[in-house]
């Protein structure tokens, strides 16, 4: 009994553990409603009613036996009569041993036109997450033969079976942009939800008091740079439909005592576009481990209202790339524009590709 209650302890610290960080994409910026609820309707050129919809898929570290693989897809409309945006995410994050959670959100945007040069647009999120663990996963102590080392389908601990959570979770986050920059801010889990799989408990002699999400805080902001002067429309630049740019990038992000940084580059020659991106921050440790994680090469390309991107996470960490690094592939479908008359609207200057 002893042995029993020690693995499903260590069963859920597991848990506790490798959910305190919330799942990442190294193409943030084709992933854009995960990053900032502000991003809601800024799909297009934002100047028209316009309606984007967005796929990812991730499989992070496919050379261990239990990879982390994450699926995601949001849509966003821009309403341009009310100067404002809105979007539906939605997010199935596979982990380790059957630990998983699904995600479902609406987020709201609204752009506020601060003089003809810079825009502020406040955003909200509302979300729903169920968050799962499934026990016939495990190996329990009662399954191993201690003669043989044999391992039994089943044992005692099998009655576990399969927990479940399901709580509600709210965001907000701000961009400030013109047409050359951005810079951005983010705060997620505001309400600190409880994930814990446990009942609490109300007893004076045990202590339960859940497993509580910290509060994540994302700080996003580039700069794009024109590779020659050309016509302006839009906000955006312009050379016979045609953009060249160098964009370089920066996301931080830190959540409870975890601290990440990207910085990257994008080169634009529509319509192929390339990214190069370093992950860590060497100057920190942690438990005597450098903080540097990974160099991330991305290629994309559009096609009429379809754009295709594919990156790869090349490990530098202890980890090594025996991982298997990680693969991320994004589908971007931009819907018709409704054309209207002129309305004031400003581009967000982002690496993104733009149905031209």
């Amino acid at each position: 009994m002893i042995k029993k209650t020690l693995v499903a302890c260590l069963l859920l610290l597991y848990s506790i553990i490798i959910r305190a960080q919330d799942p990442q994409l190294s193409q943030y910026y084709n992933a854009p409603l995960f990053l900032n609820p502000a991003f809601a309707g800024t799909g297009g050129n934002n100047t028209n009613n316009n309606t984007r919809g967005i796929i990812n898929y991730r499989d992070q570290w496919p050379g261990l036996s239990t990879p982390f693989v994450t699926y995601a897809a949001s849509v966003d409309h821009n309403i341009q009569s009310r100067d404002m945006g809105v979007g539906l995410v939605v997010r199935r994050d596979q982990q380790a041993l059957g630990l998983n959670s699904t995600q479902v959100g609406l987020l709201y945007s609204y752009a506020i036109y601060l003089n003809d040069k810079l825009t502020f647009r406040p955003g909200l999120q509302a979300s729903f997450v169920s968050r799962s663990v499934n026990y016939y996963n495990y190996t329990f102590g009662d399954q191993i033969n201690a003669n043989t080392g044999q391992i039994a389908t089943t044992g005692a601990d099998n009655s576990l079976g399969g927990k479940n959570k399901l709580y509600a979770d709210f965001s907000t986050g701000g961009l400030l942009y013109s047409d050359k920059f951005w810079l951005g801010v983010s705060i997620y889990h505001l309400n600190k939800p409880n994930q814990s799989f446990l009942t609490p408990s109300t007893s004076l002699f045990v202590r339960n008091t859940g497993n509580y999400l910290p509060m994540s805080l994302i700080l996003q902001g580039g700069y794009k740079i024109s590779l020659e002067e050309t016509p302006r429309r839009n906000g955006k630049l312009f050379k016979n439909g045609k953009e060249k740019s160098i964009t370089p990038t920066f996301l931080y992000t830190q959540q409870g005592t975890y601290k990440q940084l990207d910085l990257g580059v994008y080169v634009t020659y529509d319509p192929i576009m390339f990214g190069l991106m370093y992950r860590g921050i060497p100057i920190l440790t942690y438990d005597g481990i450098i903080n540097s994680e990974a160099i991330i090469g991305m290629v994309g390309m559009h096609y009429k209202e379809f754009t295709f991107a594919y990156s790869y996470d090349f490990t530098i960490s202890k980890l090594t790339n025996a991982s298997g690094g990680a693969h991320e592939i994004t589908i971007i479908y931009d819907f018709e524009t409704i054309h209207y008359k002129k309305k004031k609207g400003r581009a967000i200057p982002c690496p993104k590709f733009y149905n031209q």
